[in-house]
Formats: structure tokens, C-alpha cells, sequence
């Protein structure tokens, strides 16, 4: 019977032993699905930021009440360019928004035939209503002027006497940097009414 107690007891340690193997193998792997680590980074991003300037030829703003008393064949300085006020590098683009209204009283049909604006062409490129500006505007830089004055032509006639000529300026911004090669290819403009 010793012998049987004694095979008994073997069992008993070994099956003991794999309890414990079989529990320190648990212990292993709950500790290997519940291991975590933390790593904070902080990551900003640049400012896009503009300033659309409209000046005078003496560097003041232009007049928020607009300019007076025009006559036919006469120029209004107007000088429209965008400045990058932030910290990324940017392509822009400017659309031109022209009203004219005879004076009241009157039903003149007036139209912009003989006002003209002297947009520069070498570093700006129409497309689809926008002047698209052609280089990239990197921090704190300007674009060279859309353009810098309002001609009025000298066949300007009486129906023109008292009207009302308005010509807005609305400029838009998007990143450059992995943003196409030029303006005109750029993706991410606002929708025209949000400008």
C-alpha cells in the first residue's frame, strides 16, 4: 500500500506542479494583455491668415466712403494687393464684384464699357471669375497688385452725372504646401459666397 500512496502522492505534486505552471503561464499572458504605455505629442498647426489691402497711391487706405465728383477721363488710384498675415504659406485668389446705379431719378441703363480697371496679367491669371495670383505668398509677404487704378473713360456721357460705381474686392487663401504646383490647381477653396 505504500506504493499506491506513494504513486498517489506523485500525482498529487505533479498535477500540482502543472496547476502552478498552468497558473504562472495566466499570470504571464494577463499581464502581457493588459501592458500599456503613454506618449504624449503635441502637434500644432500653422496659421493660414490674410489681410486684403486696398491703399492709395500715398499708402492710406482707401476712402470707406469712396471717391467723389469723378469726371470722364480721369483715374481713382486703387490699389489692390494681399498681404500673408500668417504663418503658412499660401495660394489666392481675388474675384472683382462690379456695380454701377444711375442717380436716382433717372432710368439710364449705365454699364462698365468705359471704366476700366488696369489688372496686371504677368503675375495674376483669370479663370472662371478669379484672378488666380501665380506664385505662392509666403509669410509675411505681399502679392504684387491685382491692379492700381480706376480708369474712367472720356466717353462717359450725362447718364453717368450723380451715379454710383462700386467695385468690391473679395479675397480667398488656401495652403500651398502639398496643394498642387500652382494656384489654378490648388484644392480646398471656399465656396464663392462664403468669401
Amino acid at each position: 500500500m505504500n506504493r499506491k500512496r506513494w504513486m498517489q502522492r506523485k500525482r498529487i505534486a505533479l498535477a500540482a506542479a502543472l496547476v502552478c505552471c498552468v497558473a504562472i503561464a495566466a499570470a504571464g499572458s494577463l499581464a502581457y494583455f493588459t501592458a500599456q504605455e503613454t506618449a504624449d505629442n503635441v502637434i500644432t498647426t500653422a496659421v493660414l491668415d490674410m489681410t486684403l489691402h486696398e491703399e492709395t497711391s500715398g499708402g492710406e487706405p482707401f476712402p470707406q466712403g469712396g471717391v467723389l465728383n469723378v469726371l470722364p477721363d480721369s483715374e481713382v488710384d486703387k490699389i489692390v494687393y494681399v498681404e500673408n498675415s500668417g504663418e503658412a504659406e499660401f495660394w489666392c485668389r481675388v474675384r472683382i464684384e462690379k456695380s454701377i446705379h444711375a442717380a436716382e431719378g433717372t432710368d439710364a441703363q449705365l454699364s462698365f464699357d468705359h471704366i476700366a480697371l488696369d489688372i496686371n496679367t504677368d503675375a495674376w491669371t483669370e479663370r472662371d471669375g478669379y484672378y488666380y495670383y501665380n506664385a505662392p505668398v509666403k509669410r509675411g509677404e505681399c502679392t504684387q497688385p491685382l491692379f492700381t487704378r480706376v480708369r474712367f473713360g472720356s466717353e462717359l456721357g450725362n447718364d453717368y452725372v450723380n451715379a454710383r460705381l462700386a467695385v468690391r474686392v473679395h479675397a480667398q487663401a488656401v495652403q500651398s504646401k502639398n496643394n498642387g504646383t500652382s494656384a489654378l490647381e490648388a484644392a480646398g477653396w471656399p465656396e464663392a459666397d462664403e468669401s
